[in-house]
Formats: C-alpha cells, structure tokens, sequence
C-alpha cells in the first residue's frame, strides 16, 4: 500500500464515524477494498464523477480533522513510547514492568 493509501485508509480508522455514510462507504472500498472508481459506481449505484467527488471531499475532511485534532499523530507518539518502554523493560527483565509493556503494546 502506498504512503497516501495507508494514510487515507488509517485516518478512516480513526475518523470514519465522522464522515457521511456514502464517503465513509465509498472511501471504505477505495482504500481497503481496493475497488476502482468504476467499481464502486456500478456497486453503489452513484456516476463515477460522484464517487470522485464523495472520494476526494471525504479525503479532504479526513485530513482536516487530522489537522485540528490531531488524534492519529498522537496514537504514533504514544506508540513509540510504548515500544520504547517495552524495550526498556524486557532489558531490565522486571517481570511486572515486563507485563505492563506488554499491556501497553496491545493498546497500540
């Protein structure tokens, strides 16, 4: 998956509930489904033109909320330190430290 693909499809993971039914739907098989813009036109039953447009206004309010909340970046930032720590941890071999790594890893 390319950086865009990946970017578009995480950020749908994390702000799809914000977005309408039809963008999230259409965005959904765009960039996880990986159908092309005919596809999700025969499959939805809307033009090609609309699934671009529902595509590229989807994509657009998903980086603005990106923008102005800024969740996404935060969850790869605290990821970070959660494999940082969890290094740490099993370096120091403290069992207790070792499972609240552990813990955290899975949040993330």
């Amino acid at each position: 998956m390319d950086g865009k693909r990946f970017e578009i499809s995480a950020l749908l993971d994390t702000y799809g509930a914000l977005l309408s039914a039809r963008q999230r739907d259409v965005l959904d098989l765009y960039y996880n489904g990986d159908l092309s813009l005919a596809e999700i036109a025969e499959d939805t039953g809307i033009t090609r033109q609309g699934v671009r447009d529902a595509l590229k206004k989807g994509e657009a309010e998903l980086l603005d909320y990106e923008e102005k909340l800024g969740f996404r970046g935060k969850v790869l930032h605290l990821r970070g330190y959660a494999e940082k720590l969890k290094e740490l941890a099993f370096r120091s071999g403290d069992a207790e430290l070792m499972a609240i790594a552990e813990g955290l890893g899975a949040e993330f």
